[in-house]
């Protein structure tokens, strides 16, 4: 890399000597920027393969890599959210010591999968939790109905955030009919939702329609036409939490499509779970720390955070967790989880993804897993929503099959759940795509649970997917000459998309 930067350096330099035209100085100028950029690139933390994007473009487009660095990259959080970034951080530490009972209660159990719930204990602060009870719902249509009835006996608080709401479809006219009826009553009632998620779902105007209404709300990263790395670090998740008494995340947004109310990319499969005990603390916390990142001040974590949680016989072990861009994450949850889970597995990883462009260390973790015999299968749409995403999945197929892991496609549609479940003893249900914008960019959540009867329904729920899916021949697969070109330059840029 050193060398095409000299090379550079050397051929502007003699073309300066013999040119005498400003553009050339401008070159050299921008050739030290380069150098300057190139060491930042290669100091900063991460695996190799989140960096080489960032190096190539800076070294083969001199001036354009320089600009698109300076502009896309992550450089952090604005000044205006960091005063509220570290509140959210010393609050994490003082409700999720590292020190717990449940911490010491999970060490005394030691089993195969303990290391995972370790990792995000230690790591981010999100303690496991003995005593909940965990509902596994596999599609839109159960789920929908059920959430709204949920909405309806809230007392105290609703907090919600979502990716995506439609504001015009069948679920979230019901669902905003009762957020209405319940901040008259006096319940406080917060939302969030993605700016960009929902560009041309939501009029801006609509968090000023709520707040008339009773209701706090905001847009998360608002769009402004300006160059920003920012807006690449979107709120992906799916939160909803009620009263102390319930919580829910998943796949699945607010929006008809994924009830199956109206027909996109086939049957819309999908998955949420709902959580019920001391795990919803955590997920009261995820939804608290981007609301405050929204409103720019902390909100009472006293008053959300210290109660006294119901416990279940189910007794379910759960840590709700979240992920995202740094620094507010220091550490790659998503990614680090998913690993964890694979390589403790002896025996079967089920997976379902819509998105399948997995970080190195991921794909890594997976093809060694399969050469160690574990019967791991992947479960990819049918009809994807993203036809170029699939194919660059698909350049991976037969390195996968060789390892001895199964492929398939869903004969019914779009699987856009997000599931994994390994050895029928954990599982984890979520907003977490495999791929470098949730395991990177995005912020993100989901579950990882154990000793709840979900998990089973997770396995059962997936194991029937593969029954209604073609297994994957890559032999039969031809990408052809231009797209396999193509797709092997977005490859190069892939950890930026």
């Amino acid at each position: 890399m050193l060398l095409i930067i000299l090379a550079q350096i050397v051929l502007a330099t003699a073309a300066a000597i013999y040119i005498e035209y400003i553009w050339v100085y401008t070159i050299i100028f921008y050739e030290f920027i380069s150098i300057v950029i190139f060491l930042i690139i290669i100091n900063r933390k991460g695996a190799a393969d989140l960096k080489i994007p960032w190096v190539v473009a800076v070294l083969l487009l001199p001036i354009l890599g320089v600009l698109i660095y300076v502009f896309f990259a992550n450089h952090g959080l604005k000044p205006k959210y960091r005063r509220v970034e570290r509140g959210v951080n010393k609050k994490a530490q003082e409700f999720f010591p590292k020190d717990s009972p449940e911490m010491e209660r999970l060490y005394s159990g030691r089993n195969q999968f303990t290391p995972t719930f370790q990792f995000l204990g230690n790591a981010l602060n999100y303690s496991p939790s003995f005593g909940n009870r965990v509902t596994y719902y596999e599609c839109g249509e159960k789920w929908f109905p059920l959430f709204i009835e949920s909405l309806k006996k809230a007392k105290e608080f609703i907090f919600m955030e979502f990716f995506i709401i439609d504001r015009h479809s069948i679920y979230w006219k019901k669902i905003e009919e009762v957020l209405i009826a319940k901040a008259k009553e006096g319940v406080e009632v917060r939302l969030l939702y993605d700016d960009i998620g929902c560009a041309g779902l939501m009029r801006t105007t609509y968090p000023r329609f709520l707040k008339k209404k009773g209701i706090q709300c905001y847009r998360f990263n608002p769009f402004v036409p300006v160059l920003s790395g920012i807006f690449n670090n979107r709120d992906h998740r799916k939160i909803a939490v009620i009263d102390h008494k319930e919580a829910f995340t998943g796949g699945i947004n607010l929006a008809d499509e994924y009830a199956n109310e109206i027909v996109r990319f086939g049957y819309w499969k999908d998955a949420m779970i709902k959580i019920e005990g001391p795990a919803i603390k955590n997920l009261t916390f995820l939804f608290l720390s981007l609301f405050d990142l929204a409103q720019l001040k902390l909100s009472d974590y006293d008053k959300y955070l210290n109660y006294e949680y119901e416990r279940y016989e189910e007794n379910a072990l759960v840590t709700a967790f979240g992920d995202g861009p740094a620094p507010f994450y220091e550490h790659n949850s998503g990614e680090s989880t998913f690993v964890n889970i694979i390589e403790n597995a002896k025996e079967t990883v089920y997976i379902t993804t819509p998105y399948f462009i997995p970080t190195e260390n991921l794909k890594s973790s997976i093809i060694r897993a399969g050469y160690r015999g574990v019967d791991i299968r992947i479960l990819l749409p049918g009809i994807p929503d993203k036809k170029m995403v699939y194919k660059m999945a698909a350049r991976d197929f037969k390195e996968l099959v060789d390892a001895g892991i199964k492929v398939y496609t869903y004969n019914e549609g779009f699987n856009h759940e997000k599931a994994v479940v390994a050895d029928g003893k954990i599982a984890f249900v979520g907003t977490i795509n495999m791929d470098y914008r949730s395991l990177i960019h995005n912020f993100e959540c989901g579950a990882i649970f154990m000793n709840s009867g979900a998990v089973k329904a997770v396995e059962d729920d997936l194991l029937d997917c593969y029954e209604h899916s073609e297994l994957v021949d890559p032999n039969k697969i031809k990408l052809g000459f231009f797209t396999h070109l193509l797709c092997s330059i977005i490859a190069i840029f892939e950890e930026m998309l």
